[in-house]
């Protein structure tokens, strides 16, 4: 085995999903002077479990580095429909987010995504060592020195900024000392997916769907249309619900699909079923370190209501490269910029963040959601507000959560009065 000590890198992230690749290729734009690397196990392209929707904010977060030529050709989804207890169907287009100039979604397997973002950022300099373990970490005089190997190689790297963005179970987070969340912030999930020849005609258009408290208690399915027939299918429940109740996540799933094909949507040729954990952003995560980072599910950055961290994650690599890409004269100016970077981010989404977990506790129980959906049924505001708190980063204001609670006690009748219907059925 061969050790290769290299020469210095500004910066070495460790992982190369949507949030790693996204923090390379904006430390790139902002300073193509600076010497990035990016570390991943995996050969790319490769599979990632997920259920491969991303939204207006990563559309934007793409437009903003000047690489949205990798949703070419990618069919858009643009609409909504949510089912819920007691049959309840609502559909509705994609609202318009605030400070976004699209209100689309793109269904795009992670095989595919995540190659096409690793191809831009080594496009623009970053040194590609994908198909190399990360293996451990210490501190340097320098920052850290990492040791990375393949089967044939073990390298040390020194490096004066670690990022990492290596997911739900983060070696680089452990290494750091930050603990893993607790089970009740925590979700479990399985993804499949399956081909459909009724799908889009059954919904009348690409229309995302979504089913809450069905097909599991206090837990939440979708399919999603990709390419052609191709569907993105999958269930989650909340990860210490599914322990204390013994629950089988195949299981799960199979309740789903015949719930699709009760409703007449043709499911052939299940496939490449995984499952996976999601650290939800209800815990939270320090993220700026010594010398250090934590970016997308790393740092737990996701939604407590849906289950998505593509766009926060790309955000917080944005945000990060943004505090600090000018700051690497020495040890305490970027560690400064690393502070700005975690105030950044969490003013931002504090608020958004708390907003989905205290709406993921109130869809948890059959009755609400029965409720909030008769609501939604007749008041199009609150399905745009459930819509964004999924897709974007909405969050309740006092007089949003006053206006709902009124709409909780008002009978249904009085809704119906003057208000502009989302269409349902």
């Amino acid at each position: 085995m061969v050790i290769d000590y290299l020469n210095q890198f500004d910066i070495l992230i460790i992982g190369a999903g949507p949030a790693g690749t996204s923090t390379a290729i904006s430390f790139k734009k902002l300073n193509p002077d600076l010497e990035v690397a990016i570390v991943d196990k995996s050969i790319f392209p490769r599979d990632k479990s997920c259920g491969d929707a991303i939204g207006p904010g990563v559309v934007h977060a793409l437009k903003r580095v000047g690489i949205e030529d990798i949703l070419d050709n990618q069919p858009p989804v643009i609409s909504t429909s949510l089912s819920g207890t007691g049959e309840i169907e609502i559909r509705n287009y994609i609202p318009k987010v605030n400070n976004k100039e699209d209100s689309i979604v793109y269904v795009i397997p992670r095989k595919e995504l995540d190659y096409k973002l690793l191809i831009k950022a080594i496009n623009l300099g970053v040194k590609d060592f994908t198909g190399y373990r990360f293996d451990g970490m210490e501190k340097s005089s320098e920052g850290w020195l990492v040791q990375i190997s393949n089967n044939e190689d073990s390298i040390s790297i020194n490096s004066k900024l670690l990022v990492g963005a290596d997911g739900a179970n983060s070696r680089v987070r452990k290494s750091l000392g930050v603990a893993s969340n607790y089970d009740k912030d925590k979700a479990i999930a399985i993804r499949a997916y399956v081909d459909s020849p009724n799908f889009v005609e059954h919904f009348n258009e690409r229309s995302l769907f979504f089913e809450i408290n069905l097909s599991a208690e206090k837990g939440y399915a979708w399919a999603f249309p990709s390419k052609d027939e191709l569907v993105n299918i999958g269930i989650g429940v909340p990860l210490d619900l599914f322990k204390q109740n013994d629950m089988d996540i195949n299981l799960l799933l199979d309740i789903f699909v015949k719930k699709l094909e009760s409703k007449g949507i043709v499911v052939r040729d299940i496939r490449d079923e995984k499952s996976y954990v999601l650290p939800l952003a209800s815990s939270s995560t320090i993220i700026s370190h010594d010398q250090a980072a934590l970016v997308g599910d790393s740092a737990s950055m996701v939604n407590p209501m849906s289950g998505e961290g593509i766009f926060y994650g790309m955000e917080a690599g944005y945000i990060l490269a943004k505090n600090t890409y000018d700051k690497f004269e020495t040890k305490d100016l970027l560690n400064e910029g690393l502070n700005l970077f975690e105030r950044e981010f969490n003013n931002r989404f504090r608020k958004h963040f708390l907003s989905c977990s205290l709406a993921r506790r109130v869809l948890e129980i059959p009755f609400m959601t029965r409720r909030l959906l008769n609501i939604a049924k007749y008041n199009k505001a609150t399905i745009d507000f459930v819509i964004e708190l999924l897709f974007d980063e909405a969050h309740l204001k006092i007089k949003d959560a006053f206006l709902l609670g009124v709409k909780f006690i008002m009978p249904i009748n009085l809704l119906k009065i003057g208000s502009k219907n989302t269409s349902s059925s």
